[in-house]
């Protein structure tokens, strides 16, 4: 990586860190020819907000599309998109086991990054100050953009190996608002991948966002694993948060109390027999100045309690 890179430097030398301590951790996607990069985001208006990256290879990408396929013709989901928010549907709740289930065979990876709702801005300010012309932008619209540029990236360079192309699918949000916006995002993103990976051979880059989908909801569906992730992790930071408690380094957490599909979701998380492998970074305040936070690695376990079997750790 780029000795310049800065804050994506000491994050990825955190997860290389984990990933030393337990290889197992990250699949090894070296014989794809292309990594995909499925991105969605919680918008909770809660404590934190979760961005979760699942990626994969396209041989993987291939065996979900087909089990999907058939788990929506077997439980009559139609054209119901699968969303954590859209959970209160009885259709998609009768329907969440399975998918979680074949998401699970997936071997790949989900990383989520969690960031404390009162950092207001990690990367804005910066930007704006070497690219003057951003200030065309809304500023809460820059920040957004510039996280999960730089969060996406850091995805990349979690699961990439010399030569593979590069596919990154998003879903439609404001940091792809229009084509502007969409043109602007792919270009950051683009430059972010190639500063992480400055000495590596790089295929195609390219991106999508889910509204050029066709009704088969295939996309949407890649999505909604992310989806899922990020708005389970975000309560669980949420109520933990609530009871005064926060993810901090070699302690391990007991469940907070959480509504049932949160429970669900992150037992399926936690669940280590999984192909899938789930981790993430919080990102916490550790003082009143702008600048005073810090990143630490986290992830979930399965605990003894068989109906809540997620504990919190690291």
């Amino acid at each position: 990586m780029d000795e310049d890179a800065g804050f994506m430097k000491d994050v990825s030398e955190i997860i290389a860190l984990e990933t030393w301590k337990d290889p197992s951790l990250v699949p090894d996607l070296s014989i794809e020819e292309t990594l995909f990069i499925f991105a969605d985001y919680s918008l909770n208006r809660g404590h934190y907000k979760t961005y979760s990256f699942l990626v994969l290879g396209r041989s993987d990408a291939r065996f979900f599309n087909c089990a999907r396929r058939e788990l929506r013709t077997d439980l009559k989901v139609g054209n119901r998109r699968i969303s954590f928010k859209g959970l209160n549907d009885r259709v998609k709740r009768r329907a969440l086991p399975g998918f979680l289930s074949i998401a699970g065979d997936l071997q790949g990876f989900i990383v989520t990054f969690a960031v404390r709702s009162s950092i207001l801005c990690m990367f804005a300010e910066e930007f704006l100050q070497v690219w003057p012309e951003l200030r065309a932008l809304k500023k809460t619209v820059l920040e957004e953009m510039l996280r999960i540029a730089h969060f996406g990236a850091q995805a990349v360079l979690i699961g990439f190996n010399p030569k593979q192309n590069i596919y990154w699918f998003t879903d439609n949000d404001d940091i792809v608002a229009n084509e502007e916006h969409q043109q602007l995002f792919g270009k950051i993103s683009e430059a972010l991948i190639r500063k992480v990976l400055p000495r590596e051979e790089i295929g195609t880059i390219a991106f999508g966002i889910s509204s050029i989908n066709d009704e088969s909801l295939e996309l949407e569906d890649y999505l909604a694993i992310p989806d899922l992730t990020a708005g389970a992790i975000c309560e669980m930071l949420d109520s933990l948060c609530e009871k005064g408690e926060a993810i901090t380094p070699r302690i391990a957490l007991m469940p907070p109390a959480m509504s049932k599909k949160s429970n669900l979701i992150c037992g399926w998380i936690a669940e280590t027999k999984n192909h899938l492998k789930q981790f993430g970074v919080v990102f916490d305040k550790t003082g009143k100045g702008a600048w005073d936070w810090r990143p630490t690695f986290f992830r979930m376990k399965n605990g003894t309690n068989a109906n809540r079997a997620t504990m919190y750790v690291r």
